[in-house]
């Protein structure tokens, strides 16, 4: 696979990883781009790899009474995988690509023989295994406390782009909250 400095430079998941260690990793992982609408991980089934997104974004959903329930989204530089994959579960949710993408995706299990060989990328499986135990947190503890508001509010705070990028109708699966109500938080704030 011809490497280029770019997928390098724009994963910081990469950044502690030495380049015989990077090299190592990127002979195990492949580079692919994936367009919209492609299933990355799929409800009900088994998950097999780790994605890692270069450029593009996604969705992660299941459903609640046949409706879709947004999860999570994922932009550039955000590691996409479920915590089922790394018990070898069968997935809860699907994630989804919402633009065509560029991701690096690797095998779970070469990524596991990885981590026994190289102390680096056991650091990066025990980080994002931190990140996400931080997101639950905050989806969890945080989110739920906060009015419709202010839910709306954080998330564009932390992610502007959500705006251009996420279509309306899951923002508000996302938030929890109806798209009719959604429309009148936005023009109350921009009132």
């Amino acid at each position: 696979m011809i490497e280029t400095e770019d997928s390098r430079n724009t994963v910081s998941y990469f950044a502690g990883l030495s380049d015989e260690v990077y090299d190592v990793f990127m002979d195990f992982a492949v580079k692919k781009e994936y367009p919209k609408g492609e299933i990355l991980i799929e409800h009900g089934k088994k998950n097999e790899f780790v994605f890692f997104l270069i450029t593009g974004s996604a969705k992660s959903y299941n459903f609640k009474d046949s409706k879709q329930n947004c999860l999570w989204f994922a932009f550039e530089n955000d590691c996409i995988a479920t915590i089922r994959t790394f018990d070898d579960l069968i997935s809860q949710e699907t994630v989804e690509l919402l633009e065509d993408s560029e991701l690096i995706q690797i095998k779970l299990g070469d990524l596991m023989t990885l981590s026994n060989q190289f102390t680096s990328i056991s650091s990066l499986i025990l980080q994002l295994l931190k990140e996400h135990i931080l997101f639950l947190e905050y989806k969890l503890n945080g989110l739920q406390f906060m009015t419709s508001v202010e839910r709306y509010d954080k998330l564009i705070r932390d992610y502007p782009e959500v705006l251009q990028r996420v279509s309306l109708t899951d923002i508000a699966s996302y938030l929890g909250i109806s798209r009719e109500t959604l429309s009148r938080i936005r023009r109350k704030i921009t009132k």
